[in-house]
């Protein structure tokens, strides 16, 4: 239970003070918005490989299969995208992913590590990372295993500091991926058959594609004030894409905004009452995208030979 509960702050940390510090949006000091990114390292990540990965990556090509990790990182476990090769046991993904979401954490820490060695995440090359920053992804696993590990078995044992442990790890990953994964993988978020508004702008080419359009047209958001609250404004993942260093406590008003300005405009925004509302779509979602044939390259389909390929030369 104290493991549980510890992973839910743990989730705390990283859904709203990691997250908007490494943005820069948790004050005009520097050092504020540094020390507050620190507790990505603290609750179990890297404050340093996140900027890289999610700013660089998911960021600037938010849905783009080529370029968001996000999108292709968790194939062939995981098909979030009817554009990529689909395996045989992705018709189940729907069901079996909750299996796998626990173990999010773990992947993070594993992927920080070889990030580490490899000087790249998979969606960018960490160029320009210092000696001192590069430490600091040593020195927070050295500080997130001793609080979570290392402490726990000097006062109660190993037995309970392994147990305690697994529930940290279980009760974080299933947040983080519960709030994480619904806000770009619902249906009007990503190309489709027909061809989804969200599509169209994925279709056009990176050179002359809208940036503010194509993160309004992947994103969506859920809820109000208090989801605001609980996950760092990543509930309103639509503003928080076209505003990322701005306070996320200015969220809520902003979205009225950004909504009127898209109605107007005839634009999509798309927008859930709940987080359960949200979370259902996504479900459904995960077990169309399962199903899905597989798009050819004419048309944007991506191939397991492609994918190797770009694996491999992005680690020259």
């Amino acid at each position: 239970l104290t493991g549980a509960l510890c992973g839910l702050g743990g989730a705390w940390l990283g859904l709203t003070v990691q997250h908007c510090g490494n943005h820069g949006a948790m004050s005009t000091k520097e050092w504020v918005n540094q020390g507050m990114g620190l507790m990505d390292d603290v609750a179990g990540g890297s404050s340093l490989m996140w900027r890289y990965h999610h700013q660089v990556s998911h960021h600037v090509h938010c849905n783009d299969s080529e370029m968001d990790e996000d999108v292709y990182s968790a194939w062939p476990l995981l098909r979030f995208d009817h554009r990529l090769p689909r395996r045989w046991h992705h018709r189940w993904q729907h069901l079996y992913m909750w299996a796998l979401f626990p173990l999010l954490q773990l992947v993070f820490q594993a992927g920080d590590l070889q990030a580490l060695w490899e000087g790249r995440t998979q969606g960018a090359h960490t160029y320009g990372a210092t000696a001192n920053e590069k430490l600091s992804v040593v020195l927070g696993k050295a500080v997130h295993y001793s609080l979570v590990y290392a402490l726990p078995a000097a006062l109660h044992g190993w037995r309970a500091a392994l147990v305690g442990g697994a529930a940290y790890v279980c009760a974080m990953s299933v947040v983080l991926a519960s709030t994480f994964a619904v806000s770009h993988n619902v249906a009007e978020t990503k190309p489709g058959v027909p061809q989804t508004f969200a599509g169209e702008r994925l279709a056009e080419g990176r050179e002359a594609r809208d940036w503010g359009l194509q993160q309004l047209t992947t994103s969506a958001n859920w809820g109000g004030v208090v989801g605001c609250f609980m996950t760092g404004g990543l509930n309103l993942q639509i503003e928080h894409h076209l505003f990322p260093a701005i306070s996320f406590m200015h969220y809520p008003a902003i979205a009225r905004v950004v909504e009127d300005e898209a109605r107007r405009r005839g634009l999509e925004y798309s927008s859930y009452t709940t987080l359960g509302e949200i979370l259902s779509r996504f479900v459904g979602f995960m077990r169309d995208a399962g199903a899905a044939e597989e798009v050819p390259v004419a048309q944007g389909g991506v191939t397991e030979e492609m994918l190797a390929l770009r694996r491999a030369a992005a680690r020259y």
